[in-house]
């Protein structure tokens, strides 16, 4: 049996290690672009979704933390849309932060790829 002086340092340095050992992990938050970088983010949108660069407007995450890509309607051969042929709905993006990386994120999959040099803030809205 452990004596009462063993038992009584075992039990401090047990709770001194929890106490000092709880640091929160910290979450992704919602983020806005410190400037325009709308290159950068194509090109992550692209990576995560494993396809071809899109076009982003010049103050995509500028002023709100989602961004719609509505998916282009089929067409026939003269360009006129195809009634009833609009099968995806829009694709939904988010910019995110964590320790100062920013990340975009595909809102439908979870899918989440980093953004090593893009800028970006908490968004405190």
């Amino acid at each position: 049996m452990l004596n009462k002086k063993v038992f009584f340092i075992m039990v401090a340095l047990l709770l001194y290690g929890c106490a000092t050992g709880e640091t929160a992990t910290p979450k992704l938050q919602h983020a806005l672009l410190t400037k325009p970088q709308s290159d950068l983010i194509a090109q992550g949108i692209a990576r995560l979704m494993r396809s071809d660069n899109i076009a982003v407007a010049e103050d995509v995450f500028m002023q709100r933390s989602l961004m719609v890509v509505d998916n282009v309607t089929k067409t026939d051969e003269l360009g006129n849309p195809i009634m009833g042929k609009q099968l995806n709905m829009p694709d939904r993006y988010e910019l995110l932060i964590k320790n100062d990386l920013c990340f975009v994120r595909h809102l439908d999959s979870k899918a989440t790829e980093p953004l090593p040099n893009v800028q970006c803030k908490v968004n405190d809205i």
